[in-house]
Formats: structure tokens, sequence, C-alpha cells
């Protein structure tokens, strides 16, 4: 395991962007919850997506219109512990939004397959502004992503979710075995 300091992947991005684009630059807000700057991760593919993700974000977007960057903890998602078939400590939430941001399903999967990541499924509910894509990593071994695109009113959500082991995952609780799960105290 690595560790992954997410607040300076943002930051070195958000640097990179403002000296690469030339002319008229979208205001970028960003909120980092310190207790989650740091991640521990299998390998680079983490720092990787977030890194080429916002970049893309930040280069696709709309001059004249803000994006926010947002990093923080998530409450349990017990319906998504058990859609996606995991059970971590916690969640992280890396939320790139704002008007005139561009993102496209293909688009997100070429970046995941760039960081060996494949996509397991879309889903999405008719009538519905959300799309939940789940991300398992290619060679079988390490923890899954889930990308969630919201549009509504010309604002694009982009979140990935980030499943957080306190300690290493026991094969039986990370498949989620009814029979597995201890009871909370």
């Amino acid at each position: 395991m690595e560790k992954v300091d997410l607040e300076l992947v943002i930051q070195q991005t958000i640097a990179r962007f403002t000296q690469n684009r030339s002319g008229t630059k979208p205001l970028v807000f960003v909120m980092i919850s310190p207790s989650v700057s740091q991640l521990a991760w299998g390998d680079g593919s983490l720092q990787e997506f977030v890194r080429l993700f916002l970049y893309e974000a930040l280069v696709s977007s709309n001059p004249d219109a803000a994006v926010e960057v947002l990093l923080r903890r998530r409450a349990e998602l017990n319906d998504m512990n058990d859609f996606v078939g995991v059970h971590p400590s916690y969640w992280v939430q890396f939320r790139a939004s704002g008007r005139g941001l561009k993102r496209s399903e293909p688009l997100i999967e070429d970046i995941f397959a760039g960081v060996g990541y494949r996509l397991e499924e879309w889903v999405g509910v008719d009538h519905s502004d959300s799309r939940l894509g789940i991300f398992g990593p290619k060679n079988k071994s390490g923890a899954k992503m889930v990308f969630c695109l919201e549009s509504r009113r010309d604002t694009l959500k982009c979140d990935l979710l980030l499943p957080v082991f306190e300690c290493a995952p026991v094969p039986g609780l990370a498949a989620g075995n009814a029979n597995s799960i201890a009871p909370r105290v």
C-alpha cells in the first residue's frame, strides 16, 4: 500500500492547468477535509485517475463558469455497500462540479482504463439525471471505484467514491457475506 496525498495531487493539477491554459480560466473553488487528504491505496492508480480526470475537467470547462472541487469523508452508504459488493469502513468522495463541465461515459471509461480499471457496469434509472459506474481493477485484486455523473440545469456533478478500509479487508467481509459481518457494539 502506498499513501496518496490527494490534497497535493489536486493542488499540483490546478497549478499545471493554470500554467498551461491560455486566455480566460474558470475560477476554481477547492474544499478539502483534512481527515481524508491522505489515503492508503494499493498502487498509483488513484493518484493518476484524480490527476487525469481533474485536469481534463478543468481544460474542457467553460472559462466563464466556476468549477468546484471537493474532497470529503462520507458516512456509511449501506445501499452502495450492498450494491457494489464491498463493505469499507467509510467512503471518500472526490467531486468536480460546475456549469460548463463536459464529461461523457466513454471518456470516463478511457481514463479508468488508462489507470488499470475496467468498467463493470453503468447503472441508471429511467427519467433520472444520474448514472452510476462501477469500476474494478483489471488484475482482479484491489478496491473498486464508483463514479457518479449527475446533470441538472446545466450543472454537471462528477463524483468518485472510494472505499476505505481502516485495516486490510478480510475476503469474507469484502465480498459482503451476511454471516461474516460482525455486529456493531
